[in-house]
């Protein structure tokens, strides 16, 4: 027998997922993850406004280093 979830239509899209961002040494803020920005970093949705920051528990990622190259000074 195979069993499907019953799916109940809501008005609200479920989050996808959370997040934890660092606010100070000692303070974080958690919510749903609203957008994730190309350096990393996400904007997270507190009930009070959204707020920046990059995640914790996540490794940094290396920013890409252009330099030029000069050829035949």
């Amino acid at each position: 027998m195979i069993r499907f979830p019953f799916l109940v239509a809501s008005q609200e899209p479920a989050p996808s997922r959370y997040a934890t961002i660092a606010l100070s040494r000692y303070q974080s803020a958690q919510g749903p993850v609203l957008r994730t920005l190309r350096d990393g970093r996400v904007v997270i949705d507190t009930g009070r406004g959204a707020m920046t920051g990059r995640p914790l528990g996540s490794a940094r990622e290396p920013f890409p280093i252009w330099a030029p190259i000069f050829v035949g000074m």
